[in-house]
């Protein structure tokens, strides 16, 4: 069970997100998410379904093309989009996992939120419509 971060649902449109229980301060690890990669042949699969919209781009040196999406099996599956983020993400191949960190102070009850881009600052279109 996690101490730090809790889920809940937000409405039909946006589904559930993930919330701070307590107050997290900034640079903090709040998750080191384990993943599983997806082979290219599956990808194409995955791609028609709703598991598209919880792959990331893995992009790992070592089994490349092979292995070019992933899904990870952790309460940050459930963190929204957001051109104004609180929360980072960086991958670390060598754990085949991806580590979600605070970049700023984030109040009890505050929602966490990370670009989906993958940088803090990438105003890129998504895939979907941003509210």
């Amino acid at each position: 069970m996690n101490n730090l971060l809790e889920v809940r649902f937000i409405s039909e449109k946006r589904g559930k997100g993930v919330f701070a229980k307590k107050n997290i301060e900034k640079d903090t690890i709040i998750d080191f998410a384990h993943i599983v990669p997806i082979p290219n042949r599956d990808y194409k699969k995955i791609k028609k379904t709703i598991l598209f919209n919880y792959c990331y781009i893995w992009e790992d040196p070592k089994h490349k093309p092979e292995f070019t999406n992933a899904i990870s099996l952790s309460i940050s599956q459930f963190i929204n989009h957001s051109y104004e983020p609180n929360v980072k993400y960086m991958y670390d191949y060598e754990n085949k996992a991806i580590e979600f960190s605070s970049i700023r102070h984030i109040s009890q009850g505050e929602e966490l939120l990370v670009n989906y881009n993958g940088l803090i600052n990438d105003k890129s279109p998504v895939w979907f419509d941003v509210e």
